[in-house]
């Protein structure tokens, strides 16, 4: 027998490799990001403000769920490029709950997480930015200024703004794993 080109005696015993943590699943990562996953995706669905609180983009003043602003802001002729951000902002919160799902499924593998935790903090980034931007621009999104938006909110706004702060935190806790 040989090791890397030099004889070793037959009597020898190989020592083992360094022991060292096992990799292992991550499984409060996992549920932290499919619940963020599941929220970013949720409130296109869920009802964003009460009935006859305020209108998206000039239109019916019903309980717009949060693909109803989504039509309702890309429909507008010629719309402000605040108002073309905030349409992006929307569907971007879901496509951003889409991939933070199918990163949450990877943390229940036994790999390294934190490649998959620093993808899972960008997307969980550049959703709450989008959040943020809306929020920034309530008066031209949704006809509401910032205090009148939280006033009128209902579970669909919550969720589009929870969404970026949990995968926040799971893409955190996927980073403190190995």
């Amino acid at each position: 027998m040989s090791q890397l080109g030099r004889a070793v005696p037959a009597g020898a015993v190989m020592s083992a490799p360094p022991v060292g943590r096992p990799v292992r699943p991550d499984p409060v990562a996992a549920v932290l990001l499919l619940v963020a996953g599941g929220a970013g995706i949720w409130q296109l669905f869920a009802a964003w403000l009460k009935v006859g609180s305020g209108t998206v983009g000039g239109g019916d003043p019903a309980a717009p769920a949060g693909w109803q602003v989504y039509r309702a802001l890309r429909l507008l002729p010629a719309p402000a490029p605040e108002v073309s951000w905030a349409t992006l902002a929307v569907l971007g919160c879901a496509v951003a709950g889409g991939a933070l799902i199918v990163l949450g499924l990877a943390m229940f593998a036994p790999m390294n997480h934190r490649p998959l935790g620093v993808a899972a903090l960008l997307i969980s980034l550049l959703s709450m930015a989008g959040a943020l931007w809306v929020i920034m621009h309530a008066r031209l999104v949704v006809d509401l200024g910032v205090f009148g938006l939280f006033g009128q909110a209902s579970v669909g706004l919550y969720l589009f703004l929870g969404s970026g702060l949990l995968g926040l935190v799971g893409a955190w806790k996927a980073l403190s794993t190995d």
